[in-house]
């Protein structure tokens, strides 16, 4: 047995080791510090370049609204009256006036004149005008007066007068077709401007005793009784034809008016 006695003595001693010092060496184990784990690291961003600070801007030179116009009339002399406000006379340069259109008036004794005239900024403009009379001639298809005012206006035989350049404001007349209407007329130098009465219809009615059929102008327009037929203002002719063949013309002038007529048969 001694030869064995140094063994059992170790493992004894082993033995002893692991029952008493286990538990200091687990609890030093359990007790040391963590390692702290890494950090995963975030990628960097990159902070966009702050942009080159800008030169305060300066505010833009401002252009001008403004443009110019160069008058001239034939014959010189006239005055120019701009958008209402006169501003001398031609030839005349205004150099002052706004961008954009513009109304000019020129007046001489031998008429007026007016134009509308565009302006553009920084540029000249050119207006340009002959200031002679100028022919009217009426066209109608019945007789009339004229007159302008208190002034009355007399037609040569080709139906024309002689007037200023301008606007003018004409009266046509025929008192016996009750028509009486104010045309306003602009008038161009030196030109023939033309005006036309169209006088807008009246109306005809017709009654009668019995029924009848009617003609206007050789135009049957219907059967009695008739109420506000169209008809242009002048003398026409009418036909009323009774069912047994018996007949009577009459000759009926309309006016502005509605003209209205009775036919009895009862009266021969």
């Amino acid at each position: 047995m001694l030869p064995w006695l140094p063994r059992v003595a170790a493992v004894l001693a082993l033995g002893a080791a692991v029952m008493f010092g286990g538990p200091y060496v687990w609890n030093m184990i359990a007790n040391r510090p963590k390692k702290p784990e890494p950090v995963a690291r975030q990628p960097q961003q990159t902070q966009p370049a702050t942009a080159a600070a800008r030169p305060p801007s300066t505010p833009a030179a401002r252009r001008r609204t403004t443009g110019s116009l160069e008058i001239t009339t034939t014959p010189p002399g006239a005055q120019v009256i701009v958008d209402g406000k006169p501003r001398g006379v031609t030839p005349l340069t205004l150099a002052d006036l706004a961008a954009g259109r513009h109304t000019v008036e020129l007046k001489s004794s031998a008429g007026t004149v007016e134009r509308t005239v565009t302006i553009a900024a920084d540029q000249t403009a050119q207006l340009e005008e002959s200031i002679f009379s100028g022919w009217l001639a009426v066209h109608s298809p019945f007789d009339v007066v004229i007159s302008e005012g208190n002034r009355a206006l007399t037609l040569d035989d080709r139906n024309q007068v002689m007037l200023p350049p301008g606007r003018h404001q004409v009266r046509v007349v025929n008192r016996a077709l009750a028509y009486d209407v104010v045309h306003p007329v602009d008038l161009k130098p030196g030109d023939t401007t033309h005006l036309t009465v169209n006088p807008a219809p009246s109306t005809l009615t017709l009654t009668a005793s019995e029924t009848v059929g009617v003609w206007l102008d050789g135009e049957k327009v219907g059967d009695t009784p008739l109420t506000a037929v169209p008809a242009a203002l002048g003398t026409h002719d009418l036909l009323v034809r009774r069912a047994n063949g018996g007949e009577r013309r009459l000759t009926v002038t309309v006016t502005a008016n509605p003209f209205a007529l009775h036919i009895d048969f009862s009266r021969q």
